[in-house]
């Protein structure tokens, strides 16, 4: 007899379960073993493969291979009317602290229940399912018949059935509908673990999960809703005017032969072999969560999907063919069918969500490009109605009049807008009528560009700054993939009565073009990687290959981008541009700051500074199980140069890399066991600071800054602080910190200078430092890298330097990786306090160059750079090239030497001085999305953060205004009309600024000698 196995692993490993089907090999194990060990798990799981097992008792039972979706066969029962089957086992049923609507972040896992059903035609009736004790029920659901083929169950006990269940329910009653007949049920697991959000309501049970309409992932698991939408709300349908159905001919004429359409080989024997391979076979996206995990690898084998994705990457496959090829059409018409009658029997249809269809819109796009180019085809075989209901169900095309007025109403939009908006248009146009198609065309327009309105607070979408947001919080690789899946669709409609309006299209653009900022060439900065610092992620090129064909400048921006070995349809828009005089753009040259994102970025010719912090409304990082395990100092005040526009060439490898060590943070050295993300009972980790006060600013668009109140999380090291600033004066970069202080003795307190691959000389002081070298205490004037980073290290710090072969862990699969690094730091020592550092960075430094820095460094008439003042309320530097001073104000402060005298908000300044003129410009990093303290994230008055961003309930308040005000010394007036109110105060004048959004205000004051001391003022800066 098999030996029992544990029905429920640790919690950790549950919340782990990846939304990833692998290709597995076939199933080599005989299917009696894995069925037997399946059943003696407690409670059993049921794979109905060789034999009915003895705790099922009914009539009519048998083991039939007429049908299965697990294995080869499943559960034969010919039923009476409202005949029974009565499972006798333990279901080992316990609570969960899980409350409906709870943080998506720390939902641990829930016990449900599982079952495949089929049926061979549609009944008006249900399967009844009750849970109990001997003959007592405790709970019951029900499940409705009115389809063919298979669909499946996925019933949380305690928040989706009827009934309260107890721990010592051992019973479960399987009820027949009325009209006898016949079903087959497959894969019957009785309480299994499960993400609680996985599941979602469809036709079969109407009544579950119902808070998967509210979360973030509601634009997959609220197909439901938007059915019902799609049904009771009718779009515009008054009479076309000419030129929408002008605009509708050219728009269908553009979507065929310019989106759709692309080459393939004709290969009608290869697809015939293809499609044969994966006819009878399960169709599966994340069917697979579901599966116990002592058994789940090797049921994944033995059941043996296919993906879903597969399937549907091969209708596109064959549809193009069938455009291709006007001689292959009956044969790939047939081989399309084939596959797409297989995709429904299998469950993927209107109505039906299969227990969970997290992700689909990754995995049906082939299915939404494939429809209209089959549209003839599908006709003639009397499926083009069936396809377009599936379709309308699949894009949840009804989402269209749901409006944005919940919490998570902009949840996800780049998914939306990746994968998805493609499908509705395809809908869209597979209506019988140009009067219906340009109905829906109308409300497909109102709808995007609601979308593309600016989104407060933290919730997904684009933000007023240009920067864009997923998962609450700026992640680029899914903003680059949402623009990549919207960009043709922008296209297609273009110059019709459909297309985006200026406001909208205008917010999309500046997105856009900010993309090509914060990325260096191509590849994003680590500090911007979110949870995927492979150091390869970037912006893709396709949006502005799309965009440059309506927009001059875009495709100006797209010329310079252009790979080395553009494609054949790249090299065409070129052309294009080239004829009608665009020119290619030269690289971005400036200082812009991100404070949606708390990103200050620097680019002069092909270069890039980036810095990065996080604060108590933007997440420090973003780990998942398999993903950035090792990412926790990420935003910890990372710099980091692209010297190229790569993170190659900035040095950065992650093989061998250091996690502890990025460039210019301030962090606590953990052994890699002690800073790997702890997910026990949580999806992921996204840690909020208690912090407000972390961001950039910039002054003439072309210097600027950064600065943050480091305070790391009390789940890791709550007692770690640091004030940290970072100027940023041409080619030159003045870091200093302040307040440096923890309680962990255990470990040394460091700040970064650099980490590089070794490809060269670094030079301390001018002498070559060999391979091999570890020196822990080195007082050096300057370094030099072997990327071109000078450094010069102000008197008195401690540094260590080592050139050496370093192990680490890969990031995701935690395997020992190893690479040969430079690596220097800051030594503060264990549990500091007070502890300080200073030092200087120069892009595309020499020897040279860094002796003469370091060496007018020591004569205060010839320094490049003077600190004025260094402690816990101040960071106050003056940049001699530029003239400009920056104040890094983290308290309110006076008594200020030079022009700025008082602050009385933690803000940041920056001046400039031109004769009687002064350039000044200020910045409140502070969101101030709420006032005062998030009381949830506290406890006795002490931060604990329990919370994720995704439950806050500030998560959509808008950023709320703030009077800020700066006194200088002397009398000074607005130079003309300028975003301040200027007043006199003794022998100050105190200018007053109205911020919000984070966003730099710049104003031009003269210097006022005698006369009125009345009050100049000036129109006070817009709200947004």
């Amino acid at each position: 007899m098999a030996p029992e196995i544990s029905r429920r692993s640790a919690i950790s490993a549950g919340a782990a379960s990846a939304f990833l089907i692998p290709r597995l090999p076939a199933y080599a194990q005989p299917p009696e073993s894995l069925e037997q060990r399946a059943m003696a798990m407690d409670p059993p799981v049921f794979l109905l493969e060789t034999a009915v097992p003895p705790q099922l008792e009914g009539r009519g039972l048998s083991i039939s291979g007429e049908v299965a979706v697990c294995g080869t066969r499943s559960l034969r029962w010919e039923h009476g009317s409202r005949e029974v089957i009565t499972v006798h086992a333990p279901l080992r049923w316990r609570p969960d602290p899980y409350r409906l609507g709870d943080d998506q972040a720390w939902q641990g896992l829930v016990d449900a229940f599982c079952v495949w059903i089929h049926t061979a035609e549609p009944v008006d009736d249900v399967v009844r399912f009750e849970f109990g004790r001997g003959t007592r029920t405790d709970v019951w659901f029900e499940f409705r018949l009115g389809y063919t083929g298979w669909r499946t169950a996925w019933v949380r006990y305690a928040y989706d059935m009827r009934g309260r269940p107890h721990p010592g329910m051992d019973t479960l009653r399987i009820i027949a509908p009325r009209r006898p007949g016949v079903l087959h049920l497959d894969q019957l697991m009785l309480n299994v673990p499960l993400r609680p959000d996985a599941p979602c309501r469809d036709y079969q049970l109407p009544g579950i999960a119902p808070e998967g309409d509210e979360y973030d992932n509601q634009h997959w698991q609220a197909l439901f809703r938007f059915d019902h939408l799609l049904k009771t709300e009718k779009p515009d349908r008054s009479p076309p005017s000419p030129g929408e159905l002008a605009g509708l001919h050219a728009l269908r004429t553009r979507y065929l032969r310019e989106y759709l359409i692309a080459p393939v080989t004709v290969d009608v024997p290869a697809l015939t072999a293809q499609v044969n391979a994966l006819l009878g076979r399960p169709v599966h996206a994340y069917q697979a969560q579901i599966y116990p995990a002592e058994i789940a690898t090797e049921l994944r084998a033995f059941v043996g999907p296919v993906t879903l994705r597969a399937v549907t990457d091969l209708m596109r496959t064959i549809a193009l063919a069938h455009e291709a090829s006007p001689a292959d059409r009956e044969a790939l018409a047939k081989l399309y069918t084939a596959l797409l009658l297989h995709l429904r029997e299998q469950g993927w249809t209107k109505g039906s969500c299969q227990g969970t269809i997290h992700h689909l819109g990754y995995d049906v796009r082939g299915y939404y490009d494939s429809a209209y180019l089959m549209r003839d085809a599908l006709r003639q075989a009397g499926l083009l109605e069936k396809v377009r209901a599936d379709l309308d169900w699949l894009t949840g095309l009804g989402r269209m009049w749901r409006g944005f007025g919940f919490r998570m109403a902009r949840g996800s939009m780049m998914d939306i807008y990746n994968t998805t908006v493609r499908g509705m248009l395809a809908t869209i146009l597979l209506r019988d009528t140009d009067a219906e198609q340009i109905a829906y065309l109308r409300r497909l327009r109102d709808w995007l560009e609601d979308t593309l309105r600016p989104t407060d607070g933290i919730q997904d979408g684009l933000k007023v700054d240009g920067s864009a947001f997923h998962h609450v919080g700026f992640f680029p690789d899914y903003v680059r993939d949402g623009f990549t899946g919207l960009a043709p669709i922008v296209y297609v409609l273009h110059g019709t009565p459909f297309a985006l309006g200026e406001q909208a299209y205008g917010g999309f653009k500046k997105a856009l073009l900010a993309q090509r900022i914060y990325a260096g060439k191509n590849h994003w900065p680590i500090s911007c990687s979110g949870r995927n610092p492979s150091g390869l992620t970037g912006l893709s090129v396709v949006p502005f290959q799309w965009l440059a064909q309506i927009d001059d400048e875009i495709g100006a921006a797209f010329l310079r981008l252009l790979p080395a070995v553009p494609t054949p349809q790249q090299k065409a828009i070129a052309d294009r541009l080239a004829a009608r005089g665009v020119k290619a753009e030269p690289a971005p040259t400036g200082n812009w700051a991100f404070n949606y994102a708390a990103l200050a970025v620097q680019r002069r010719e092909d270069w890039q500074v980036s810095v990065r912090g996080h604060n108590r409304y933007l997440w420090s990082t973003e780990i998942y199980v398999g993903a950035n395990w090792y990412g926790r100092y990420n935003t910890y005040g990372q710099i980091q140069v692209l010297p190229r526009g790569s993170n190659a060439d900035s040095g950065y490898a992650h093989n061998g890399y250091d996690w502890n060590r990025r460039p210019g943070t301030t962090t606590i050295h953990q052994p890699l066991d002690a800073l790997k993300g702890d997910l026990t009972g949580a999806i992921e980790e996204m840690l909020l600071t208690d912090s407000r006060f972390a961001g950039a600013h910039t002054i003439d668009g072309r210097d600027g800054m950064f600065a943050m109140e480091l305070r790391e999380h009390p789940k890791y090291e709550g007692s770690h602080r640091a004030r940290k600033s970072v100027f940023l004066f041409g080619d030159r970069i003045v870091a200093i910190g302040t307040g440096i202080a923890n309680d962990d003795a255990a470990h040394e307190t460091e700040t970064t200078l650099f980490q590089t691959t070794r490809t060269g000389s670094v030079l301390v002081d001018g002498t070559a430092v060999p391979w091999g070298h570890e020196a822990p205490e080195l007082s050096p004037r300057w370094l030099l890298d072997d990327k071109g980073l000078g450094y010069y290290v102000a008197p008195g710090q401690r540094v260590a330097l080592t050139r050496v072969t370093q192990n680490s862990r890969h990031n995701a699969t935690e395997a020992p990786t190893s690479g040969d690094f430079s690596t220097a730091w800051i030594r503060h020592g264990a549990a500091p306090r007070g502890g300080r550092y200073e030092f200087a960075m120069v892009v595309g430094a020499t020897a040279e160059r860094m002796a003469a820095f370091a060496a007018d460094m020591a004569d205060a008439a010839r320094a490049p750079y003077t600190v004025h003042r260094a402690d816990d309320t101040a960071h106050v530097v003056t940049d001699r090239e530029t003239g400009i001073t920056g104040y890094a104000v983290f308290e309110g402060f006076s008594g200020a030497d030079g022009p700025v005298q008082a602050v009385d908000t933690p803000s940041m300044v920056l001046t400039r001085a031109d004769g009687e003129t002064l350039t000044l410009a200020v910045c409140d990093p502070d969101l101030r999305l709420y006032n005062g303290i998030d009381p949830d994230q506290y406890e006795r008055g002490r931060y604990v953060g329990h919370y994720s961003p995704w439950s806050r309930p500030w998560l959509d308040d808008p950023s709320h205004p703030h009077l800020l005000r700066v006194a200088l010394a002397g009398h000074w007036r607005a130079d003309g009309i300028q975003p301040c109110r200027v007043r006199a105060s003794g022998a100050r004048t105190v200018v007053e600024f109205k911020t919000v959004h984070g966003l730099p205000i710049q104003v031009r004051l003269r210097r006022q000698f005698g006369g009125s001391k009345r009050p100049s003022t000036a129109v006070q800066p817009p709200s947004t």
